[in-house]
């Protein structure tokens, strides 16, 4: 991933969280998060994604592994914005 590219990315993911943190939830009313996280995935992509991958009950050691792989993600994601910083 180029640097651009990086930074196109970093951008939409910023401001997909900043929407989500300015949305009203209450969490005490929501009964079942992974049923919330269906109905409002269209508003969220990103966000609702890596909700999943945490929300999601682990029943087999392909989850486990779908979650390691999230991690590296996350990991070369922070990678990138340390390198950018320099």
């Amino acid at each position: 991933m180029t640097n651009n590219n990086f930074k196109i990315v970093k951008e939409i993911v910023s401001r997909e969280l900043l929407d989500f943190r300015r949305f009203q939830v209450d969490v005490k009313y929501i009964k079942n998060p992974p049923q919330w996280w269906e109905k409002h995935e269209s508003k969220f992509n990103i966000v609702g994604f890596l909700a999943k991958q945490m929300v999601g009950i682990i029943g087999s050691k392909i989850e486990i592994e779908h979650i390691f792989s999230l991690v590296g993600i996350l990991t070369c994601i922070r990678k990138y914005q340390l390198q950018s910083e320099i």
